[in-house]
């Protein structure tokens, strides 16, 4: 039946798998299959046309995965701004399993190349971690709780693999059958796994503090920035939602991103407002906002203080990766953590915890909650906070993620939202949450990258071979 297809038909089935896989509005369990298509067409096909056309294909896949999330005020030219980087990127595990497939244990080249070139993208590319095989599983908990031991790397290499082997079962079943088998068993382990951590984990008796996402009225994206009474009213209605905060008994409040702007002449008496605000009402504050320095062409620092209940700024930080067109100066500080009550706080600003190493650095610094002050869009909502989630599985800390135009949550460390809050919904603007004092050791915030490592190792082992097998 197979081979009486015509192969472009699998193109067409690869298109409309990725789109359904990926970004917002996706189908999770498709993510299993979404390359097989290509894959089994590339087995039956062979050339530079194919080949070309195959890199086609993953261009309009990705392209409308990516249209997905393209809402006001984003314009549609910005999808090729990520579907063409990303299918360029993706196309390279293609092409080197198409030209060592044949060497023993061929079959682990696509998931090898594929997971390498994610990781190279997330750690080095301003596309951070979108298009990552993982992020496919951000409604899969007990899937999820796999990046605990190897983060995304190894949960997109099973991903990956899972394809190839059923793109080799459909073409030549007789030969492939154990792996179908093996894999089967590794998937059901990773379930087992899964659903054994997170019953252990609730079930478990933690201290927990009490934090507060404080939502803004201001929806400032770019110029013409508002008049200073409307600017006012957006700080008052802040600090105001803070206080209410602070009475609920939040220790630790964290606000959006971009939250209000304020002038670099307006920025002293600005840091004295929020000491004093600390200080009177004994909280810790990650207080975010923007400041322009030019507006011809709009240019701003895009960042955050930490004031601790004593009224001391003790941390200034200026968002480290800035969306690709973002007019925010890129910010440099070293990361830290500071203490509130018994706990290690870090922080990051949005975009940021779309790239691991920055996750890794605050692992590293034994952080036990990281406030994300955020700004998402209608298009990303709410799959963005959702793999924020990821982050925290990954190194086994809580994450405040305050969000404007989106959904604000409290995540603890098994990536389960625990409070959340959308900023479309009509509300208080005010979450409230309780997370544990302490994070959560896992194998992944000890052993960082050593999955890739193996896999470079193993790439060379199977490239350098000198004997070929028949396929």
């Amino acid at each position: 039946m197979i081979k009486k297809i015509n192969p472009n038909l699998y193109l067409v089935a690869g298109i409309m798998l990725i789109t359904l896989s990926h970004t917002s509005f996706s189908i999770n369990f498709t993510a299993w299959i979404a390359y097989t298509p290509l894959l089994v067409y590339m087995l039956k096909t062979n050339g530079f046309k194919s080949r070309l056309m195959l890199f086609g294909a993953l261009i309009i896949g990705w392209s409308l995965a990516t249209a997905k999330i393209i809402t006001p005020p984003l314009i549609y030219p910005f999808v090729f701004m990520y579907s063409v980087p990303i299918a360029i990127f993706h196309l390279p595990g293609f092409l080197l399993w198409d030209k060592f497939r044949n060497r023993r244990a061929g079959i682990f080249i696509f998931p090898l190349v594929m997971t390498l070139m994610e990781w190279i993208q997330y750690t080095f590319m301003p596309l951070a971690s979108w298009g990552a095989a993982a992020y496919t599983q951000v409604d899969t908990p007990a899937i999820m709780q796999s990046l605990s031991l190897f983060g995304m790397p190894g949960l997109s290499f099973l991903i990956y693999w899972v394809n190839i082997a059923v793109a080799y079962y459909l073409v030549i079943k007789s030969q492939n059958l154990f792996t179908i088998k093996l894999l089967f068993i590794i998937v059901i382990t990773v379930l087992i796994y899964g659903v054994v951590r997170i019953n252990i984990y609730n079930s478990s008796h933690k201290e927990t503090v009490t934090v507060a996402a404080v939502g803004t009225d201001s929806n400032v994206s770019g110029l013409p920035l508002p008049s200073k009474s409307i600017n006012e009213a957006v700080r008052d209605s802040l600090f105001s939602r803070t206080i209410r905060a602070a009475a609920f008994g939040a220790k630790l409040i964290v606000w959006n991103e971009a939250s209000t702007f304020v002038l670099p002449n307006e920025e002293a008496d600005w840091k004295q407002l929020l000491s004093k605000l600390c200080r009177y009402h004994k909280i810790a504050l990650y207080a975010a906002y923007v400041i322009p320095f030019s507006q011809s062409p709009l240019k701003y620092k895009n960042k955050y203080l930490f004031v601790n209940s004593k009224g001391k700024i003790v941390y200034e930080y200026n968002k480290h990766e800035p969306v690709p067109g973002e007019p925010a100066m890129k910010g440099t500080e070293v990361l830290r953590v500071n203490q509130v009550e018994k706990s290690n706080m870090g922080g990051v600003i949005c975009y940021d915890y779309d790239f691991p190493y920055l996750a890794k650095k605050l692992g590293k610094l034994n952080a036990d909650i990281v406030a994300v002050p955020s700004s998402d869009w209608k298009g990303i909502d709410p799959v963005h906070t959702k793999m924020a989630a990821f982050r925290a599985i990954e190194q086994g800390h809580s994450i405040v993620r305050s969000t404007r135009f989106g959904l604000s949550a409290a995540i603890n460390p098994i990536g389960d939202m625990v409070a959340k809050m959308s900023s479309f919904d009509k509300n208080n603007k005010i979450m409230v949450a309780q997370l544990p004092v302490n994070a959560l050791e896992t194998v992944y915030s000890k052993i960082g990258d050593f999955f890739i490592y193996l896999c470079v190792m193993f790439l060379m082992y199977i490239i350098l071979q000198k004997n070929q097998i028949n396929r």
